[in-house]
């Protein structure tokens, strides 16, 4: 065997240069039908399902005994919900709803605001965790999803 010379900086490639962009473009092109392979294949689903869901429903509906249990049910339920309404009126009761109210406007925004700093703590260093100031190691997951655009 000979030994070859290895000078730094530079790199031995065999084979087409061109292989590698042209693995890269049938790999980006694949990702794209599988994704949307995968779209199609939801909005089939999400027709089975509310063919599913209607006919389920249906089902109730058809039901005499169904139909008389549904209508002693919203009755009780009627009532149960007057008697909430005349709890909440009252002021103690209403300042705790408020509170309740802001207090889950504020967790959300703090989620917000919390999701967009992890994302670009990710950005900036790659990492996938973070040690909060308890010692606890969270791993930071980004999730993607579609939607339709507006026209």
């Amino acid at each position: 065997m000979e030994d070859e010379e290895i000078v730094e900086g530079e790199e031995v490639v065999s084979g087409d240069a061109n292989e590698a962009p042209n693995d890269q473009v049938a790999g980006l092109l694949n990702l794209e039908e599988l994704i949307k392979n995968h779209i199609d294949s939801i909005d089939k689903l999400k027709d089975e399902l509310k063919q599913a869901r209607e006919m389920f429903e249906d089902s109730f509906g058809n039901s005499p005994a169904y139909h008389e249990a549904d209508l002693k049910y919203k009755e009780a339920s009627k009532g149960r919900s007057q008697v909430r309404q005349q709890i909440a009126k009252q002021p103690s009761v209403a300042t705790l709803a408020q509170k309740v109210k802001d207090l889950r406007f504020d967790m959300s925004e703090q989620q917000k605001t919390l999701s967009d700093l992890l994302q670009d703590y990710h950005d900036q260093t790659g990492a996938t965790s973070i040690e909060t100031k308890s010692g606890e190691v969270l791993e930071i997951v980004s999730t993607a999803k579609l939607v339709r655009k507006k026209a």
